[in-house]
């Protein structure tokens, strides 16, 4: 069954209806799927440069603290054995990568699965105009205030607008992004998800095939 939601204006008056895609805003939900593919990205983004010296590594204890026999102390070779204070470090971090991929069909899946979310939770917003004469955060915000939207808000447009990209970068509870940079993550994350009526066409056109 198809899902209508209701085109408002900056005053968040409604003054037309549009339709959501079954295809997009009516999928099967997976939330595994979403788990997933929510791990992939998180873990892509995290930069690994953690780093930890070895006995190897670490400065000094070249040599040997005291002779082999006679003294009635444990052999030692070196000062910094990791058994020693100011020694190396064992299997300690060292910078790594910790990329991975998941299929393209699964990432697809999981974003149809997210969208769907929102759409049953009534999260899915429609302005009739995102349009900004200048980059202003203060316009920003009335814009969004005006259409009744509040919270975690990820606008969703259908080519990048620098306008209103610089509008919202000092908004730290407000994301934009364009339908082709759309996912998980950043769909989960949003309490509301904005798009306008072109907004919705786009969506259809890029993840309706």
């Amino acid at each position: 069954m198809a899902t209508h939601v209701d085109v408002v204006n900056a005053k968040n008056e409604t003054v037309d209806r549009c339709e959501l895609p079954e295809t997009i805003f009516g999928a099967p939900v997976k939330p595994h799927l979403m788990h997933e593919v929510v791990r992939m990205q998180l873990a892509n983004r995290r930069q690994g440069t953690a780093d930890t010296k070895g006995r190897a590594e670490v400065r000094g204890g070249g040599k040997k603290p005291w002779k082999q026999k006679g003294t009635g102390r444990a052999r030692s070779g070196s000062s910094r054995s990791p058994l020693w204070r100011h020694g190396g470090t064992v299997f300690g971090p060292h910078p790594r990568s910790y990329e991975y991929g998941v299929p393209k069909a699964v990432r697809r899946q999981a974003l149809l699965a997210a969208l769907t979310t929102k759409a049953q939770a009534g999260a899915v917003r429609i302005v009739e105009s995102l349009n900004l004469d200048r980059p202003s955060t203060k316009s920003m915000l009335a814009l969004l205030s005006g259409a009744g939207i509040q919270g975690k808000t990820l606008v969703v447009l259908s080519a990048r607008d620098e306008v209103l990209e610089k509008s919202a970068r000092n908004l730290p509870t407000v994301r934009v992004l364009t339908v082709r940079g759309l996912n998980v993550y950043d769909v989960l994350r949003a309490d509301t998800l904005v798009l306008t009526p072109e907004g919705v066409q786009t969506v259809q056109e890029v993840l309706g095939s």
